[in-house]
This record gives structure tokens, sequence and C-alpha cells, in this order.
């Protein structure tokens, strides 16, 4: 990072900047290069669809308002993807884990948002090492590889990986124990419903076109996503014995219809 943004804070935690080079003088105005902080993501033999996974995991979680840290797909040399997102973070420095009590006590509406998104990709690896919470910036969630197609390593795994889970809630998630606030849940039952069809195509067939996953593929998780889009209310419901803090219990657990 330059020295004269050191000691700083930039981009509201969510990444490290730094102004890199002279400024751009053109008709857009004030157009200057920056060196970002990103992570990136690859597959591996373990984990063959861990790219496929963050990248649409991520792409939703941001069309659903989650303060997932922006990404994409970049192709890398010898071909193939990885997906990179902004690190967060300040200054470069990784937030140390969270504690789940404070964060549940601090910050209840994410804590609810996190909780439906898991919901919604059958997310069963979350934990306080993937969330990053700075107080005086903001929360970063990301991680999102052993979502949706987990660790399946094949297509067929795959396909019989979201025939099996396809109305199953997360169990035992990091955050329920710790949730005294419940009455976020509402607005973010409505978040997840309010992404469009088309707005979970255009991620789900990126991931095809990239040649991440084949046409079947494809077909199968816009279907398991639109499926359990509308169902995000009975899951946290089915696991309300879960929330052992919760004050009360009032949620409006009617399915809705997704979005067009």
């Amino acid at each position: 990072m330059a020295a004269s943004a050191r000691g700083q804070k930039h981009g509201i935690g969510y990444f490290d900047v730094a102004l890199w080079g002279a400024r751009i003088e053109d008709s857009s105005g004030g157009v200057s290069h920056l060196r970002l902080n990103a992570y990136a993501r690859k597959n591996t033999p373990e984990r063959p669809f861990a790219v496929v996974n963050d990248f649409i995991a991520s792409s939703l979680g941001i069309a659903t308002g989650l303060p997932v840290p922006p990404g994409t797909l970049v192709g890398v040399y010898g071909g193939g993807y990885n997906y990179a997102s902004l690190a967060f973070g300040d200054r470069g420095d990784k937030p140390p884990p969270i504690i789940p009590p404070k964060f549940c006590e601090e910050r209840p509406w994410e804590a609810c948002g996190i909780i439906a998104f898991d919901h919604w990709i059958h997310n069963t690896d979350r934990h306080n090492g993937n969330i990053a919470y700075l107080p005086e910036f903001a929360v970063a969630v990301f991680d999102h590889d052993l979502s949706l197609l987990n660790e399946a390593k094949t297509a067929d795994e795959a396909l019989a990986l979201l025939a099996k889970s396809q109305d199953i809630p997360v169990i035992d998630h990091c955050l329920t124990p710790h949730l005294k606030d419940v009455s976020h849940f509402g607005e973010w039952f409505d978040r997840i419903a309010s992404v469009t069809r088309r707005e979970i195509r255009r991620a789900v067939s990126t991931a095809h076109s990239s040649e991440l996953i084949n046409a079947e593929l494809r077909d199968a998780l816009t279907t398991f996503l639109e499926h359990r889009q509308t169902r995000i209310g009975s899951f946290v419901d089915q696991t309300r014995d879960q929330y052992q803090k919760a004050d009360s219990w009032t949620l409006d657990i009617e399915e809705v219809s997704s979005g067009s």
C-alpha cells in the first residue's frame, strides 16, 4: 500500500485502497488508477465446484443486499477461472474472528440476514472466521465455497446432492444459539424473495458459459435456488428450537412467491 495512504481509513472498511499512478484526466472526470487488495478462490481436487459455489452465492448475496464484498470471475493464465473478491479490512489487515454472542447482540439485523441467506444457498459452513466485523466500519460475509454443490466431486454427485438437500434447512448455524432479536427476519425474507428469476438465472448461466458447470447442472441449480427462495421462513421456523435466547417468536412464515 502506498505510504501516503497508511494511517487512513478507506472504502468503509471493505478493502485496502491506494492511489496507483497518475490521475487520468478524461471526459469522465477525476479518474485514477487504484491498487486493490483482493482474494482469489480456485478449484481444487477436493472442491472442484468451489469457484462456482462462491461466485453464484456471492452474486446472489449482493443482490439480496447482504454485506458481501464485491467480486467477479477472472480468467487465469492457462485457462479456467478463479473467483476474485475484494478484501475486507482496515489497511489490508484481516479482522479477527467474530465473537458470535457479541456480534448477535450488536448487529442483529445482519445476523438475521446471514442466517436467512445461508438457508437459501444451503451453506453449512458458516463460522466465526467467514464473518468479519469492524465496529467502526461495517460487516462482511464471505467464503461461500461450501454452499450449493458443497464438496461434490462430479456433476452426477452434484445433481444428487441438490435433489437430496432441496427441502433441508441449515442445522446448527453458528449464530442461531446467540440471536435474541428475531424481528428482522421478515425484512430478509422479503429481500430474498425480491431477487428476480432473471438475476438467479444470470448468475447460474454465467457459471455455465464459463464452463464451470454443464447444462444439466445449470438447470438443476436454477431450480434449486428458485425452489428454496420461497421457503426461507419455513426453514427458519423448522429450526426454531435452536434459537435458545430469542426473546419472542413472532415470525410470519407464510410462503412467498419468488421474483419474476
